[in-house]
């Protein structure tokens, strides 16, 4: 993965910073998703593509099919 900068107002800086390790994971991961969304949104190929190289990083990271559920879990 690689890192890159958004700009978010004071408030959500100020939670992201104060934030357990986990719950900021939990939400770079959904963030991520929703950008690729956002940006391959036109291309399918390309969106097939990104989400099976996201998927083998994320298992590569350890993210399994449980943590996955209590992910989803929490925007319910």
């Amino acid at each position: 993965m690689e890192k890159i900068v958004l700009e978010v107002d004071e408030r959500v800086a100020k939670a992201w910073r104060e934030a357990p390790v986990d719950k900021r994971k939990a939400i770079a991961n959904k963030m991520n998703l929703r950008i690729g969304t956002e940006l391959f949104e036109y291309d399918k190929g390309s969106f097939v593509k990104y989400l099976d190289e996201l998927r083998d990083t994320m298992a590569s990271r350890g993210l399994t099919q449980e943590i996955l559920d209590e992910i989803l879990k929490d925007d319910e």
